[in-house]
């Protein structure tokens, strides 16, 4: 398996206070990314080859980093693929135009809302953050830059999803050219009422159809009510339900972090397998606390990235990945087990994975 993209998180600070964020979840003091730990990154993935993509995000505002446009002008420079998640706010017209210069390729903004109404558990600054991505658009315009292509994180709860097709008609003004919809984590328990995939399940999509469950592949049809009752009856029992060939009810737990090449890395040197074992922290899901504790397979203070990536150890879990052995918890109700990721009742040892929201396809990482 190639290493293709890194999840650098510089920073866990941020200038907002989201209801929603996973930094109410932890008690870990903020940090930030030093200048060192950065030169040491950077330097070893030159030599590795294999790297498309530098992402700079993870749980924290990139930009409230002092030397972020600096570590992002020195990762281009070093011929890697860049990105940047924000909220948005700190994209100001010096930003924008420095973002620009330095060829950032993609810049990812978390939006939540068409309206300019803030609501405490979405995203904030509504206003400041549209006219920032209005003037990044003008001034791509202007100087007929090309990049940086430019994309909405889009978090969808019961309260905001009616506000995607408004959203989506904000294109031609605030200069995106396309929205990833991910799904609410309720790190707290008063938003578990508000996601959107209480009734969604894994059950029996590991395998093809049979009499027991045949699948379903319909043609394509209007959104009609009586339409949309009878698919959600069908998705909600397991049945594997597509449409013209393309799959309308998802498909197995699969990992995109360890099947596509990817890791993430905190602001301390710390390397993980992906995304939410990066921290430990609680969410709530159908009615229980689930507790996440990190799992680390290094340092790159202590190793190159690239040894750890190759170490037997890291090459052993992205192995059962691979095959994802794990108990369906986030199907089953029933056992204490479901409440960490210490073990499963399949006899599988930390970190385990049954219960991903990611791997289930409820939650998309740029």
């Amino acid at each position: 398996m190639t290493l293709r993209k890194i999840y650098l998180e510089i920073t866990t600070e941020c200038n907002l206070d989201c209801g929603m964020c996973i930094r109410h979840a932890w008690s870990e003091p903020a940090r930030r990314m030093a200048r060192g730990t950065f030169q040491r990154i950077l330097d070893d993935l030159r030599t590795v080859g294999t790297i498309e993509t530098l992402h700079f995000g993870g749980f924290g505002e990139p930009l409230a980093h002092p030397e972020c446009l600096e570590f992002l002008r020195q990762a281009a420079q070093a011929g890697l693929g860049t990105e940047l998640l924000s909220n948005g706010v700190l994209l100001d017209e010096a930003t924008a135009a420095a973002l620009i210069d330095l060829g950032l390729d993609r810049l990812i903004v978390s939006v939540d809302q068409a309206s300019l109404h803030d609501d405490p558990d979405f995203h904030g600054q509504a206003a400041t953050v549209h006219a920032n991505l209005r003037e990044v658009y003008r001034q791509r315009l202007v100087r007929r830059a090309s990049r940086p292509e430019v994309v909405i994180e889009f978090v969808a709860t019961r309260k905001n999803i009616h506000e995607l097709p408004a959203l989506k008609r904000l294109g031609l003004q605030l200069g995106f050219s396309r929205i990833l919809v991910t799904h609410l984590v309720p790190y707290a328990p008063e938003l578990a009422n508000d996601v959107l995939y209480d009734d969604w399940t894994t059950t029996r999509r590991h395998a093809e159809g049979s009499p027991w469950n045949p699948a379903i592949d319909l043609p394509r049809m209007d959104p009609r009510v009586e339409v949309q009752t009878v698919l959600d009856r069908l998705r909600a029992s397991g049945s594997d339900v597509l449409c013209g060939g393309a799959q309308l009810s998802g498909t197995r737990m699969y990992c995109r972090f360890t099947n596509e090449g990817r890791a993430a890395v905190t602001p301390d040197g710390w390397i993980s397998p992906c995304l939410p074992l990066l921290h430990s922290h609680a969410y709530y899901f159908r009615g229980a606390r689930r507790e996440i504790l990190a799992y680390r397979l290094g340092n790159v203070l202590q190793s190159r990235l690239s040894e750890v990536w190759e170490s037997d150890t890291y090459r052993s879990f992205r192995a059962r990945l691979r095959d994802f052995p794990f108990s369906p918890c986030i199907d089953c109700g029933g056992c204490d087990l479901r409440s960490a990721n210490l073990e499963d009742c399949h006899g599988n040892e930390f970190p385990t994975c049954g219960s991903c929201l990611w791997a289930a396809g409820l939650v998309q990482c740029p």
